[in-house]
């Protein structure tokens, strides 16, 4: 980064560094679940494709070559970035993920939809070494905001299940990402082809929702047995 923009950018590093992690804070405790669920042998697998001509990833104006990653779209018209999860899925706990990892690579956050447990660990990380800061707009959990003056990583947990909400870089205001805050462990981000698989799941009837950060929020009706693995398309509809 030029010198000149970084003398600009002190006041700030400055800022954040006094800014409180709120994130970190022990919220308010629920209240307690009756029944924590077990893990099953259940197996929810599919793929999310989208319908119709997919859209151009486009250079985002001011920024270095990146490209906007609102809807990315693979072989098949498989959808990337999208969330699968059991909307009514029975409380698990304690965490059971091992720690998520949110970075910053060439002033782009990686990946750019990430799905966490709650309380799961969660490492936010820069691999460059220039001025970041990670500003998680929560609204369940306390919203939070992270400097990273050069590379760094440091460790922090979202205590409360919260629906996706947006992370920006004040310094890069192109960098975009989302985290979704889930009560278990059955969910899922789609994978650059649209496939997705969860696993472990208890066996029952369950309501498995799809979304995406600029398309509806579709929902499927599943039956999850351990005889055989539930299969599940999702369809978008391109804008």
């Amino acid at each position: 980064m030029p010198t000149q923009v970084t003398r600009t950018l002190l006041p700030l590093l400055v800022a954040l560094a006094i800014f409180p992690a709120a994130c970190e804070r022990s919220p308010t405790t629920p209240p307690a679940a009756t029944t924590a669920a077990s893990s099953g042998n259940g197996v929810i697998r599919g793929r999310v494709v989208l319908q119709g001509i997919a859209p151009t990833m486009r250079i985002i104006p001011g920024s270095p070559q990146v490209k906007d990653e609102t809807i990315v779209v693979g072989s098949g018209g498989g959808l990337k970035n999208v969330i699968v999860y059991l909307e009514n899925a029975p409380p698990a706990s304690p965490p059971t993920q091992a720690p998520a990892a949110l970075d910053q690579i060439n002033c782009v956050y990686v990946p750019h939809v990430l799905a966490v447990q709650a309380g799961q660990t969660l490492r936010l990380k820069s691999s460059d070494p220039v001025l970041h800061n990670v500003l998680l707009q929560c609204s369940l959990n306390p919203p939070a905001n992270y400097g990273f003056p050069t590379i760094g990583e440091r460790a922090i947990t979202l205590k409360l299940p919260e629906p996706p909400f947006n992370v920006r870089c004040d310094v890069h205001p192109w960098m975009s990402a989302w985290i979704g805050v889930f009560a278990h462990r059955w969910f899922a981000v789609t994978a650059d082809d649209g496939s997705f698989s969860i696993t472990h799941v208890p066996p029952g009837n369950y309501t498995l929702a799809a979304w995406h950060e600029a398309l509806p929020l579709q929902r499927q009706n599943v039956t999850v047995s351990e005889a055989s693995a539930t299969v599940v398309r999702f369809t978008f509809p391109a804008p």
